[in-house]
């Protein structure tokens, strides 16, 4: 049990399910490999039935919070949730998330701003936008995994710019675009970034690896496409499936997500 009173978790997982039922689905989910729109139930099945999910959010996009916040509800409605990964907490946190983890387990509730100074939450990553998912999952006993490189880590690898193989054909070509078209002044420090990408795709990987099962991955898109992302270091073993949130006007290719959920872009 994952709370000492096992009274107070039926009663939160029973409003945990009220609000599921009570809202819909948000946006649509296209099966990239026959095209077929798919309805709530089956998407959310499919979804249950997976080991690993890999879920690819706008970070700036308030609809992609509110459809993983509703996500992981249904997800928790279906079946127990082993794990949620997070690129916004860095792995070298984990010890600090765990104490918390084992204090709340024990029965303690806090409100969210309380909850966001126990994690010591890293404010570059906007709590209003977090913090719902974040408190879904630890109020339902959801082990929370971080999956990012600490500042340290970051900092070595722009100083020292090593050469990195990625795993996906064309991979460095299409990162390279998107470094440069997001950051105008990037060419200088191009291979030290992507440097970092791929250590926080690698690392992202094996602390999936190593997470409970079922478990969930929440990343920046490009970090969970198969052509240039998370799948490229998860053992052929492991399949995963690799959902990717998108707008009404943006075409994301069948090799790299299994479905696309096209939501608001608001």
């Amino acid at each position: 049990m994952w709370r000492s009173s096992q009274r107070w978790l039926a009663l939160g997982l029973i409003a945990l399910a009220s609000v599921t039922n009570a809202q819909p689905m948000p946006g649509k989910v296209i099966d990239l490999a026959s095209g077929k729109e798919l309805d709530q139930a089956a998407f959310v099945q499919r979804v249950a039935a997976a080991e690993r999910v890999l879920l690819g959010e706008r970070h700036d996009i308030d609809a992609d919070h509110a459809a993983q916040r509703w996500l992981l509800q249904a997800l928790q409605q279906q079946r127990p949730q082993g794990a949620l990964v997070l690129e916004m907490i860095a792995s070298d946190r984990q010890p600090r998330l765990q104490r918390v983890q084992r204090w709340l387990d024990r029965g303690h509730q806090v409100e969210p701003q309380r909850l966001a100074e126990l994690l010591d939450w890293d404010p570059r990553w906007p709590w209003p936008r977090y913090g719902g998912l974040v408190q879904i999952a630890t109020d339902s006993g959801i082990r929370l995994q971080g999956g990012n490189l600490s500042r340290a880590d970051v900092n070595t690898l722009l100083a020292s710019s090593p050469e990195v193989m990625f795993p996906s054909t064309g991979a460095r070509q299409r990162l390279s675009a998107v470094v440069l078209a997001q950051h105008a002044d990037a060419a200088p420090m191009l291979d030290g970034m992507l440097a970092v990408q791929h250590a926080r795709d690698t690392r992202m990987a094996r602390v999936l690896m190593q997470s409970p099962a079922p478990a969930l991955l929440v990343a920046g898109r490009w970090h969970v496409l198969r052509g240039t992302g998370v799948p490229g270091y998860l053992p052929a073993s492991a399949p995963a499936l690799v959902i990717t949130l998108a707008s009404t006007d943006e075409d994301v290719a069948g090799d790299d997500a299994d479905l696309l959920w096209v939501v608001s872009d608001e």
